[in-house]
């Protein structure tokens, strides 16, 4: 649906625009959507492509963002109307521009060409996304096939260095036994964090373990966009286990031919987890993006862990691994599974 459909050539002060996602209020917090003289709602191109599940780098001497979604390229340069999907160019009837050092665009062609859904409510100023949830069937394929899939991705770049190596090129500077330890971190985190039951765990004892992957004098930014340090977040989230009954069932199915480094270390690997339990469902899907989904369903998604070196570079409280989390990447957006067998 056209977004400028009975809309005014300006936006008032007290005409806020909100946009939500799944019926999500997306959040943005300092950098806020508006009307442009083309009567086009723009968005700030980070904050709208995560809550769509895709990824954003930035090309400073470009002047390009590329977005990656679900093995979509999506490129769009600042004040050009051409908008590329991959390869194929389209002309928007706007463009992208950069406003108090952010970059924004325009919502209804980056919604949709990440195939999802756009309304505009005109009296209310609200923009509706609706996202197209694929079902996908994961039963027939082997971890080998899975693999595979997981190479036809394109890497991810980061904002600072375009330099992109594959496996091959860390087996040589590393070896392949300690390429095989990165892949584990990756891994064993996944797999820490998001296996839990809190009729079964012991805080203590899952506190302890997931240190293991974080520095202690270094912050997390959860989804609900709230900075807590890591001892801080680790020691929340394992709180609310128990207070929101939470019990997930995860896999990461991923091998060292899945690595490979943009400037940090990525692990990628299919994440494959039912949420079995959780009494508030709506403080889960603002926590985290794996909890925008129902109960009891199988769900799957591509993911690259990000892993930098920064052991060893303070005086620590606890011990850490080599490598450590400092990031999760989301390569697709979450599809329901029809049939998944994961391990209870």
């Amino acid at each position: 649906m056209i977004l400028t459909a009975m809309m005014v050539s300006t936006v008032t002060a007290e005409n806020f625009v909100t946009v939500t996602v799944q019926g999500e209020t997306v959040d943005f917090p300092d950098a806020q959507p508006f009307i442009d003289a083309n009567n086009r709602t723009l968005v700030p191109i980070r904050f709208i492509s995560e809550a769509l599940g895709g990824q954003v780098s930035w090309d400073g001497d470009l002047q390009q963002a590329t977005i990656t979604y679900d093995n979509k390229v999506i490129k769009l340069v600042i004040n050009n109307k051409e908008i590329t999907v991959d390869n194929e160019v389209r002309v928007m009837d706007t463009q992208a521009i950069l406003k108090d050092s952010r970059t924004y665009v325009p919502v209804r062609f980056i919604s949709e060409a990440m195939g999802a859904n756009v309304e505009w409510d005109s009296t209310k100023y609200i923009v509706t996304i609706t996202l197209k949830r694929d079902t996908v069937d994961l039963e027939e394929m082997t971890n080998k096939e899975i693999i595979q899939q997981l190479q036809e991705y394109p890497y991810l770049e980061n904002d600072y260095t375009k330099r992109i190596e594959n496996h091959e090129w860390l087996v040589n500077r590393y070896d392949e036994n300690k390429v095989k330890e990165f892949v584990e971190i990756g891994k064993n985190y996944m797999e820490t964090f998001y296996n839990v039951d809190y009729r079964t765990y012991n805080k203590a004892e899952y506190v302890e373990k997931l240190k293991w992957f974080f520095l202690e004098n270094s912050s997390w930014t959860a989804d609900d966009r709230i900075k807590r340090n890591n001892e801080e977040h680790i020691n929340y989230w394992a709180d609310m286990i128990t207070k929101k009954q939470i019990s997930i069932n995860a896999e990461f199915i991923t091998d060292e031919t899945c690595i490979y480094t943009n400037g940090d270390i990525m692990i990628r690997g299919r994440m494959n987890y039912i949420i079995k339990s959780c009494n508030d469902m709506e403080w889960l899907k603002n926590y985290t993006r794996y909890g925008n989904v129902e109960l009891g369903k199988k769900y799957t998604c591509v993911v690259d862990v990000e892993l930098a070196n920064f052991a060893g570079h303070s005086q620590e409280k606890w011990k850490t691994a080599e490598r450590l989390v400092t990031d999760e990447h989301f390569i697709t957006p979450i599809k329901e599974v029809n049939k998944l067998k994961i391990n209870d």
